[in-house]
């Protein structure tokens, strides 16, 4: 487990929490954009994405700040081993949590311009895929700090959800009478949580790493 009292210098205790804050302040960031996206299924608002615009904003920022947290703090600390990969980590989760925020932006812009109402079985195949990739957020930021088998496993079956949620849209897509423009929105609404939950997949990953000093192996997590 990563502490953020253990150090000689309280300085670096200081930013290796401030650099998990922002991470944090990121993920409840993209779950807020996760949260817009039930209410997007059931009406066409354009007014939505706008919101998730200025959400998207304040990740982008976030992320610029994590870049510039971690050079400040390699400039002035010895980081070391556990701290060191930690501190790397925080950038490379930052951009995958920046990229996660635009795969949800991007759902809210479509479901924006779907003609209202969604059939009935993609509509309730998407809300499954929604509240996974909701839960994994949570579920991937904890992974850094306080990696755990159990924690991964839950992570991975979430993931696998958003899946079968994917190939069920497509396969439901096949049967459909939309237009071309609404099945075209609807299949990169589904791609899009798809790719997003590969990306907290890659966070848990990159935090067994953080932990371990070894790459991720399903087999043996």
């Amino acid at each position: 487990m990563i502490r953020f009292d253990n150090h000689a210098f309280k300085g670096l205790d200081d930013s290796l929490k401030q650099l998990f804050d922002l991470l944090q302040s990121m993920g409840a960031g993209v779950e807020e954009l996760i949260a817009m996206l039930p209410q997007a299924l059931e009406s066409a608002d354009a007014e939505s994405f706008a919101q998730a615009k200025n959400v998207d904003k304040i990740i982008n920022a976030a992320e610029l700040k994590v870049d510039a947290t971690v050079a400040a703090a390699i400039n002035k600390f010895t980081i070391m081993a556990e701290d060191l990969r930690f501190t790397l980590a925080t950038i490379k989760i930052a951009g995958t949590l920046e990229r996660t925020a635009d795969k949800i932006k991007n759902c809210i812009k479509r479901l924006s311009r779907v003609q209202q109402p969604l059939d009935t079985v993609l509509k309730d195949e998407l809300s499954t895929a929604i509240k996974a990739v909701g839960g994994m957020v949570p579920l991937a930021l904890t992974q850094l700090v306080d990696y755990t088998p159990e924690t991964a496993k839950a992570l991975l079956e979430h993931g696998a959800t958003v899946q079968q949620a994917y190939r069920k849209v497509i396969l439901q897509l096949h049967n459909h009478t939309s237009s071309a423009d609404d099945e075209t929105h609807i299949l990169l609404v589904a791609k899009n949580l798809e790719q997003a939950a590969d990306m907290l997949v890659e966070i848990m990953k990159t935090s067994h790493y953080v932990h371990f000093a070894t790459k991720y192996e399903k087999a043996s997590a």
